[in-house]
């Protein structure tokens, strides 16, 4: 079969999504004959194959959003009916077409450079780490195209000609042979990570975890090539012996994302957005189209993608994951932005509210985008790779465990300092007279940081919902409410209520063989540790497909909804409704697009 693809001929240079990367200034197009004959050259041209990652098309939205629609979220925007968030599409869907071109864009990008790169007269040993990452790249968007389409066409040559559009489709075997081959090959060509003080560039960590990645999901559908999985625990152990560790927080590992701030032991590769001169270099919507619905006096967001009641319920008591995957709170923009809890009735309401605005320290914020970054690759991830590889072949071994509860102390606050946090605040006696809401102020027993609102019912307080945990705790905080009442109006008093600190230093939280028997045992709980440690990072729909269990959860996940959702939240069955079992990939996008769409500004991206 033949399609036509939108591939890039008119090539530019644009300015790096990548805040620390490449400092190079955006050029018009140009030719291979004169260019790449510098270090500068070839940075630029790095740069523009880089630039892909940032797009409103990959990273910058489609593919954790729009892309990632599965059984933990859904759109919540009642008024959509047709999307390919819903499976309800047809292939002319300008999303389906812009990823697309932008993959093959970037894929072209490479080629080029490819190409010409030994022409430039730079540091051999630069030289080949531009190689190294190019090669990297190159695969990358192969992989992710075939992940998401199929037997798409393999593109080892740059276009060279407006009429070089025809190519016909590769089968999965022939495009990952050749994925696992260049990611391999760029492994030896480019610096470790300890080069480097960011996320933004391609290292030896990054491509042996992709390379995990990758061979996962060459062991699962369709191709289902059980011998893998020795790649993955191979590429992965190389991960875990470069020295890397987990933030011993997890909120933090977000927050940092949030701040421009890097821990690379943790965060391994992350694709970079940020401001220059005032006005916004990419399209980052991380934060702004998800995250927790806000005005923009706090970081406009539209907050767009809420959680399921099922994914809720689905952690386990103690684990801090829930809490930071899924909002406890919402904001009252009529009372400064206060935090306003939610009661346990109230799921469908929560939002994903992985990236938070608050947290966001480019100023000034703007409404559409905003300059969080977005992870690719974690330690954490590599960590549950290795663990649910080496289960598939040889069991519930302790390097599976290990490596499992590696992730899982860290998910119930083992890591944490010697202190805990704020489980939970019960109110003891409601008072009377309070007409509004009081305010919640936790002072003393050793901590900080920990935030409560309060709920009130004819003149009472009725309930505390606890909204930010805090840290260092010894002893309980003293819970006081002040306020309550309108200006000349009769003072409200009497309401009290006793904290409760969590038992993240005492409990163990560890899977063992005692608790976790057999090879189907830990097969399901490395799965269910994936769900909540990876929650919206674009990897859910990914997993499900790979376990063949796409098709099946999503209808159990409509049923599910359409049955137990309150009135007001029923649509959220839609996406799950409208799946069949071709919606494993995506459709190719329709043939004839005019290739003036194509043709990439002068002036940079």
């Amino acid at each position: 079969m033949k399609r036509i693809l939108i591939l890039l001929f008119v090539s530019a240079f644009a300015l790096a999504s990548c805040k620390k990367f490449l400092d190079v200034k955006p050029t018009d197009s140009l030719a291979p004959a004169n260019y790449y004959n510098t270090e500068a050259d070839i940075n630029a041209a790095l740069t523009g194959v880089y630039d892909v990652l940032a797009k409103t098309a990959t990273y910058g939205r489609y593919l954790y959003f729009e892309m990632d629609v599965a059984d933990d979220s859904f759109i919540a925007l009642s008024s959509w009916t047709q999307d390919i968030g819903l499976y309800n599409y047809n292939p002319s869907d300008t999303k389906l077409g812009e990823a697309w071109t932008a993959f093959y864009n970037g894929i072209n990008r490479a080629n080029m450079l490819l190409e010409n790169i030994d022409k430039a007269n730079m540091d051999p040993v630069k030289k080949n780490a531009a190689r190294g990452e190019a090669l990297f790249l190159r695969a990358y968007y192969h992989f992710v195209l075939t992940s998401n389409w199929g037997n798409v066409p393999l593109r080892l040559a740059s276009t060279k000609s407006p009429n070089d559009t025809h190519f016909p489709n590769s089968p999965y075997k022939t495009n990952y042979a050749q994925i696992v081959a260049d990611m391999e090959t760029a492994a030896d060509l480019v610096n470790p990570i300890s080069n480097y003080n960011h996320a933004g560039r391609v290292t030896k960590s990054v491509v042996w975890g992709i390379l995990a990645r990758v061979n996962l999901k060459m062991a699962g559908a369709p191709l289902r090539d059980a011998s893998r999985y020795a790649e993955v625990v191979k590429w992965a152990e190389k991960v875990k012996t470069a020295g890397h560790s987990l933030n011993p927080s997890y909120s933090q590992v977000f927050i940092n994302m949030c701040q421009d701030k890097y821990d690379t032991r943790e965060s391994l590769w992350e694709v970079e957005f940020n401001r220059k001169n005032g006005t916004q270099e990419e399209d980052g919507s991380v934060g702004s189209i998800n995250g927790i619905g806000a005005n923009a006096s706090l970081g406009f967001s539209y907050g767009a993608k809420h959680t399921t009641d099922r994914y809720y319920k689905s952690f386990k008591d103690g684990d801090l994951r829930r809490d930071w995957n899924i909002s406890p709170y919402s904001y009252d923009s009529g009372n400064g932005n206060a935090r306003v809890g939610y009661g346990p009735t109230q799921i469908y309401n929560r939002y994903d509210a992985k990236w938070r605005r608050e947290y966001e320290t480019t100023a000034a914020k703007f409404n559409g985008t905003t300059a969080i970054n977005f992870p690719l690759l974690r330690y954490a991830d590599v960590l549950l790779m290795l663990a649910e590889a080496e289960n598939e072949m040889n069991g519930p071994t302790v390097k599976a465990f290990d490596a499992i509860n590696e992730v899982r102390r860290r998910a119930f606050g083992k890591t944490l300092t010697n202190a805990e946090l704020v489980k939970s605040v019960a109110v003891t006696a409601g008072g009377s007279g309070y007409t509004i809401i009081p305010t919640v102020t936790l002072t003393g027993g050793g901590g900080t940081g920990a935030k409560a609102t309060a709920t009130i019912a004819s003149g009472r307080v009725t309930a505390v919902y606890v909204t930010d945990m805090g840290t260092g705790y010894t002893s309980a905080p003293t819970v006081t409410f002040t306020g309550g009442y309108a200006t000349n109006a009769p003072v409200a008093t009497g309401a009290t209520a006793t904290a409760t600190l969590t038992n993240t230093q005492t409990a163990n939280n560890d899977l063992t063989i005692a608790n976790t028997t057999a090879k189907e045992d830990f097969r399901i709980a490395v799965r269910n540790e994936r769900s909540w440690e990876l929650g919206y990072e674009g990897l859910r729909r990914f997993d499900l497909i790979r376990w063949g269990e796409f098709y099946l959860t999503m209808k159990s996940i409509a049923n599910e909804i359409a049955a137990t959702a309150p009135a007001a939240y029923t649509y959220a069955a839609k996406s799950g409704q409208n799946v069949s079992e071709k919606d494993t990939l995506f459709a190719t996008p329709a043939a004839e697009i005019s290739l003036n769409k194509l043709i990439v500004p002068n002036k940079g991206w």
